[in-house]
């Protein structure tokens, strides 16, 4: 698997499962035909299945270690939950020894950092033992952002265990319980090379994590774009979005910064060549793989 080396820091994707998923006219509700097929060449067969025409998306995490800590972020879905969409339901996935062989076992993960808390970014925060989930990574800080929580705390009282697709239950609740879990706002700085920025719109509390060292820069994006055709079409927000209007404006902030800082953009479900530049073009933006 790709190390990628930024500054003093190396970034690393580990990949629980990837394949097609949705029709881009059921996950994008501003769907343009016409728009999309202008990209289809490139998109073909990485991004978009040959035939179907579905999008493909990965689900992995991004490991960032810096001279101070080794850092997890966003932690897929994990093994043996029950879930709604059969592709995700009761998984058992040789993660953790993925992860192992990239030189991050689970005992020497510092901090797991989620960058929103849907059933795709939480599940391995725990894992099944004696038939009850306890934190996977067990001398690490979970760093929960304070309104996501929040958030997500209030549905559960209101629509019960069911919430956000059984996963706060089986893959949050357990870490609060723990006593491993820190409710942050943006303005917390976990390593000397982190910081955090909202960019709400996905879900209420949805953040990018940042990456800075000396002019090296990468942003760790989370949900606040799915599939890279959204780079080229901001207002495109997902059928997955909280508030779609408010998702768009904050995905195009996101671009823009990534376009003034130079900041690498490794998004949480692009597959293949996962991370990228991100350049203007006219009143919208492209993208510059880093093979």
């Amino acid at each position: 698997m790709t190390v990628r080396k930024l500054g003093s820091a190396t970034i690393q994707k580990v990949e629980e499962i990837c394949g097609p998923g949705f029709k881009p006219t059921r996950m994008f509700p501003r769907f343009d035909q016409e728009a999309f097929d202008a990209h289809k060449s490139w998109m073909v067969p990485e991004h978009v299945e040959p035939g179907s025409g579905r999008l493909v998306g990965s689900v992995h995490t991004w490991i960032v270690k810096t001279p101070h800590h080794t850092i997890l972020i966003d932690t897929c879905l994990g093994n043996h939950k029950q879930r709604q969409n059969p592709g995700w339901n009761n998984l058992d996935t040789p993660f953790l020894e993925r992860l192992k062989a990239c030189g991050c076992p689970a005992e020497s993960v510092d901090f797991v950092m989620c960058t929103h808390l849907h059933v795709d970014h939480v599940g391995w925060n725990t894992r099944l033992e004696n038939g009850r989930w306890v934190p996977t990574f067990p001398n690490a800080k979970y760093l929960f952002a304070r309104r996501e929580y929040a958030h997500w705390e209030q549905e559960r009282k209101t629509q019960g265990p069911d919430v956000n697709g059984g996963s706060f239950d089986d893959s949050v609740l357990p870490v609060v319980e723990a006593g491993k879990a820190v409710m942050i706002e943006t303005d917390h700085q976990p390593d000397p090379l982190l910081t955090l920025r909202d960019y709400p719109g996905h879900t209420p509390g949805s953040v990018a994590v940042n990456l800075s060292d000396g002019d090296r820069k990468a942003c760790f994006s989370g949900d606040i774009m799915h599939h890279p055709i959204q780079v080229y079409y901001p207002d495109w927000s997902s059928q997955f979005c909280w508030d779609q209007d408010l998702s768009a404006k904050s995905r195009r902030l996101l671009l823009e910064d990534c376009a003034e800082s130079g900041a690498l953009l490794c998004p949480a479900h692009f597959p293949g060549a996962n991370a990228g530049y991100i350049k203007r073009q006219g009143n919208s933006f492209r993208i510059e793989w880093d093979r």
